[in-house]
């Protein structure tokens, strides 16, 4: 009776532990190991944000990262990893309760206040991204840095541009210049005046 107690009190324990991850294996089920203090558990698959038919997230696990271990029977064996909770080393990454943050170790956030109804994305130094598929912009856009198309721009409305407007022969401001200065020879011989209005 006493082995049978002890073995129930040991699957007891070991139905829900904590610990950190000890090393990580990647692959298409990602593993890791678990150091639970006294114990270093064996190879136990890391559950990821959701895994189905219609989406798959891919969450990577680091060295140290803390863990919780759900173990079917109470058998370390049959564990899974849950990754995620908040400690000292790893605290929660903002304080304001009306905003959903997610930041990625190299210091790239996305930001969604709920208040503001305001979206932030903020990439790291030398950061990049690229967004593939046909799409609309609906709304006013203001574009602060440098705009590169690499195909035709198609313009449907006015285009106002406070500085100048150039193409590969020169700009706006020049060709005015140049035309607006334009003599030719007369059909009666002698030049033309300058064009009126410039």
């Amino acid at each position: 009776m006493t082995d049978i107690s002890g073995d129930l009190q040991r699957r007891l324990a070991n139905m829900v532990r904590r610990g950190v991850i000890h090393s990580v294996e990647s692959g298409p089920i990602p593993k890791c190991r678990v150091d639970l203090g006294e114990t270093l558990t064996d190879w136990l698959p890391v559950c990821q944000g959701f895994s189905g038919e219609y989406r798959s997230d891919r969450q990577p696990v680091a060295v140290g990262d803390a863990v919780t271990v759900l173990s079917e029977a109470g058998e370390l064996n049959n564990g899974r990893v849950f990754p995620g909770w908040n400690t000292l080393a790893q605290p929660v990454p903002g304080d304001n309760d009306d905003e959903h943050l997610t930041r990625y170790g190299d210091g790239t956030e996305v930001r969604y206040n709920r208040n503001t109804h305001s979206l932030t994305i903020t990439l790291a130094e030398n950061g990049s991204y690229r967004i593939t598929g046909k799409g609309v912009l609906d709304g006013p856009v203001e574009i602060t840095g440098e705009l590169t198309a690499g195909k035709n721009v198609r313009v449907n409305g006015s285009l106002d541009a406070g500085k100048e407007v150039a193409d590969r022969t020169g700009n706006l401001s020049e060709m005015r210049q140049r035309f607006s200065n334009h003599i030719h020879p007369g059909d009666s011989g002698g030049k033309t005046g300058k064009p009126v209005p410039p």
